[in-house]
């Protein structure tokens, strides 16, 4: 078996459906208040990290891989204070996954061995979907770990099991 095909799938299954469906469940258990609460001046909050999250996948996957039109403000995704109301932070997180699909569609197992957009810091493509996959689970624990602080069953081992089984995370015949 290629083991490029099923990595793709793999990569495309948690960026653009698991870790976005978790991440969602956990805001959808959270207030306007929690979403924004921060447990010190130099923490983020879940907003924040959202908001990251939307900069950064639009900066490296979507317009460095994927070809689309995006200017980045990286400072400013962890300077936001003012509480941007759950729906209204949702689209621009939602905007970014749907674009992430498309870029990701757009990924051929035999472009995975392409030269990497950042050869600073990668060599090839697949380097770069695989830290962009590492770098939204990072974000997507530490947003259920807040959601599971906040609010009891806030993010429980449901949201982990639920969505990787509804939205292709398990591939096998994993219960």
């Amino acid at each position: 078996m290629q083991v490029a095909d099923p990595v793709l799938e793999s990569i495309r299954a948690r960026i653009a459906r698991v870790f976005p469906a978790q991440i969602r469940a956990a805001l959808e258990k959270l207030t306007d208040e929690q979403i924004w609460w921060r447990p010190n001046e130099t923490s983020n909050s879940v907003g924040n990290l959202v908001i990251h999250l939307s900069g950064s996948l639009n900066h490296y996957l979507n317009r460095n891989i994927g070809g689309v039109p995006y200017e980045r403000d990286r400072p400013a995704e962890f300077a936001e204070r003012r509480m941007i109301p759950r729906a209204e932070l949702l689209a621009i997180f939602d905007d970014m996954v749907a674009k992430a699909a498309t870029t990701l569609d757009g990924i051929t197992a035999e472009r995975l061995l392409d030269p990497a957009t950042e050869p600073t810091m990668y060599r090839y493509l697949v380097e770069e979907l695989l830290n962009v996959m590492a770098h939204v689970a990072t974000h997507t624990g530490q947003i259920l770990y807040v959601a599971k602080m906040l609010v009891e069953g806030g993010a429980g081992e449901d949201v982990w099991s639920k969505t990787h089984r509804r939205e292709g995370g398990w591939t096998g015949n994993r219960p």
